[in-house]
């Protein structure tokens, strides 16, 4: 039945891009949030060595020159802000959207958008309780313990290790709570109580469906170290030519971390679409087909 669930979900998300244009506002902000918060912690990594008098690089210092010029973190972090905002209320919107467009055998989109703004409220506690076991806040908090603070022991290895198998769990049983919103139109609360009892009733295939989401959206998060090394190596390589001085080489580097960027988030959004997919046909096939709810 696995591979049918994938194989379906592939096939549906190849017959129709509007999912995947959906999906790719919400993983372009996506991107720059979290991108964002990497370079805010690089800096805080460089600022730190450079204090304590260790040599960073000459790529290193130039980051943190154009960093430290105009108040740069300061707009960075508003720019993160504006970027959560818009993404807090596109998400839920889009989510609901998705779902209520793939039940939908016409496959209106205007008819799905309406369905979608409707459940905006319950579709918003579902997306904020989804951000908080989220594996990417995981990512980042790992990256800020064993890279940024360099606290590399034991016990906090085990203890990451612990908690990403707890959010694996905790994902697991409430996997099927956004279609239970949109699609038997019951609130947040009531939607958890039986998305965890289908889990209950199906924990081994669940867990497993779950276990290769996980998977793939650690994957999805480690491709920002592209966006970050490919103009890094454009930087050092003009470090060496000698003529990182000149605006051109700037605005090359500029336009290529966007570039990098989009391509992340239309990645992403081809992971996310996949996956709307991927649930549906498990919440179809294994749940509606058994009678569980």
């Amino acid at each position: 039945m696995f591979k049918s669930i994938v194989a379906n979900s592939i096939k549906e998300m190849n017959k129709d891009s509007n999912i995947i244009r959906l999906t790719r506002v919400t993983s372009f902000c996506h991107s720059m949030i979290v991108i964002l918060l990497i370079i805010i912690n690089i800096n805080s990594l460089l600022a730190k060595n450079y204090a304590n008098g260790l040599y960073i690089g000459k790529v290193a210092a130039y980051f943190m020159q154009e960093i430290a010029k105009n108040n740069f973190i300061t707009t960075i972090v508003i720019i993160a802000i504006i970027f959560f905002l818009i993404y807090s209320i596109i998400y839920p919107i889009g989510q609901g959207t998705i779902i209520h467009y793939i039940h939908d055998k016409k496959r209106n989109m205007r008819a799905a958008l309406k369905k979608g703004i409707a459940d905006f409220f319950p579709m918003f506690e579902a997306g904020f309780l989804s951000l908080i076991f989220h594996p990417a806040i995981l990512l980042l908090i790992a990256f800020k313990i064993l890279v940024i603070d360099g606290n590399i022991t034991i016990p906090i290895v085990i203890g990451l290790a612990a908690w990403l198998t707890v959010l694996n769990i905790i994902n697991t049983f409430k996997a099927y709570v956004r279609y239970i919103i949109t699609i038997e139109r019951l609130p947040l609360y009531e939607s958890l109580k039986k998305s965890i009892e289908i889990c209950r009733k199906q924990m081994s295939n669940s867990y497993r469906y779950m276990r290769v989401q996980t998977v793939l959206l650690i994957n999805l998060s480690i491709n920002l170290i592209l966006i970050i090394g490919v103009p890094i190596l454009i930087i050092y390589g003009a470090i060496a030519l000698h003529i990182i001085q000149y605006p051109i080489i700037k605005i090359i580097v500029y336009i290529t971390f966007f570039i990098m960027i989009i391509v992340s988030s239309y990645i992403s959004a081809i992971i996310r679409a996949f996956f709307v997919y991927y649930w549906y046909e498990i919440y179809t096939k294994i749940i509606k087909k058994q009678h569980i709810i």
